[in-house]
């Protein structure tokens, strides 16, 4: 009997700086070995992670991958799809996984920009085959048909995005025609159902990373930076990639962590000390300059164990700190996941870009009734409001009942999508 093979498509994790991007794909990987363990597994992104190129393409770009990130390039060794389309098409199952991958200003914003660009072809060029890559925009109906749409986002698009027909179409084909599409929050699903008009259909799933589990984790390489790591002695703190921090962060946050008998720490998800050195002339006073409201100097205090660590590290420690708090959406997902609590902090209006804008973490914490754990930077940043933001917050890290609510409600959907999934795949695999 044959191989089956299996494509899944991924965002391309630039310089493989997103620890959070580690996850979903590490989740694909594990869930696949699971369901199909025969299966040839191949890792699809629309240009490559690690381009031959001096160009920054992101904040955190530290023009080459950081050393957190040993490891990850070898697990996933990606395709980029560009050259590689028929290949692509050609496998039995593919597989969407995760992210923008079908929202309308993730392909004409962000993906036409860094396809021309890297392979030096027009804008019109560009976007045809963005359009063919992700929407599968004129490709064979039997293309459709054995596509599984999984995790991705439709969260920013507006109603005046449908209103350019092309890109309107191609995705209503693709969602009706694919075998399914189970979007990572409850209002993507729901524009898929306006989309194709077929409401007694469900479109919501989850996000990928949490179907990450021990095993998975273990994938990724780790050491003493996690293994020296106390249980329950440390409040992890990450910070300032996605909401400008406030200048008494680090000191409101140490209050917390008094209250609770801990120590307070850096969890770099990101390597913001690294740009942050980057951006560093050398001087004294430059460890003193705020980046995004954070001093270097503040960050390195925090890293008692210093930085030679791996994302298998970051992730490893995860389940043994006390409490979480970060503005950073998959840093949520996975602490959650791992059974710790995770203090969300967002703003209103925080940032242009709409893969990296705050809603996305809003949405994440009322779909599974964690309001109580979300809080508006304002709360912090204002001094009338600071003392009763700590006291809630310290209330709610041990209060074990909400917590475990919380959890049992993300483990319940995650239980309830992995069944969906797997039938989906089998069905799209059982073809001859």
């Amino acid at each position: 009997m044959q191989k089956k093979s299996i494509a899944v498509v991924t965002a391309p994790n630039m310089r493989f700086v997103n620890t959070g991007m580690t996850t979903v794909e590490l989740a694909a990987k594990r869930f696949l070995e699971k369901v199909e363990p025969e299966a040839a597994v191949n890792f699809f992104s629309i240009v490559p992670p690690n381009p031959s190129s001096e160009k920054r393409w992101m904040m955190m770009d530290l023009g080459a991958p950081h050393s957190s990130a040993k490891g990850v390039e070898s697990l996933f060794k990606h395709n980029p799809i560009y050259p590689n389309i028929d290949e692509l098409f050609g496998h039995d199952l593919i597989l969407y996984w995760g992210d923008f991958l079908q929202a309308r200003h993730y392909i004409d914003d962000e993906c036409v920009n860094r396809t021309s660009e890297i392979y030096g072809i027009s804008t019109k060029e560009s976007q045809d085959f963005c359009y063919l890559a992700l929407l599968q925009e004129a490709a064979p109906l039997d293309v459709h048909r054995k596509s599984i749409l999984f995790g991705s986002s439709l969260l920013y698009n507006k109603a005046s995005d449908y209103k350019e027909s092309r890109y309107s179409s191609a995705l209503r084909s693709l969602l009706t025609n694919s075998q399914a599409a189970l979007f990572r929050d409850p209002i993507s699903s729901v524009r898929a159902n306006h989309l194709t008009k077929n409401y007694a259909l469900s479109h919501l799933g989850i996000d990928p990373a949490f179907l990450n589990d021990t095993d998975a984790i273990a994938r990724l390489p780790s050491s003493k930076w996690s293994t020296d790591l106390l249980d329950d002695s440390a409040v992890g703190l990450f910070f300032g990639t996605r909401t400008s921090a406030p200048s008494n962060l680090i000191s409101f946050c140490s209050e917390i962590a008094g209250k609770l008998n801990a120590s307070l720490e850096w969890l770099p998800w990101f390597p913001l000390h690294e740009k942050m050195r980057q951006e560093s002339t050398g001087s004294l006073s430059s460890r003193f300059k705020r980046f995004n409201g954070l001093r270097l100097r503040d960050i390195e205090a925090l890293l008692p164990r210093g930085d030679s660590y791996s994302q298998g590290d970051l992730l490893t420690a995860l389940p043994k700190y006390k409490l979480i708090i970060t503005d950073t959406y998959h840093l949520c997902i996975n602490a959650w996941r791992a059974g710790t609590p995770a203090i969300c902090v967002g703003a209103e209006m925080n940032n242009p870009s709409q893969v990296i804008k705050d809603f996305k973490k809003r949405v994440l914490y009322e779909m599974f009734d964690a309001q109580e754990f979300y809080f508006d930077v304002s709360a912090i940043e204002q001094e009338t409001a600071r003392q009763r933001t700590i006291a809630r917050m310290s209330s709610i890290a041990v209060d074990t009942d909400l917590i475990a609510r919380i959890t049992e409600r993300i483990q319940e959907q995650t239980r309830a999508v992995e069944t969906i999934l797997r039938d989906k795949i089998e069905k799209v695999l059982a073809h001859p």
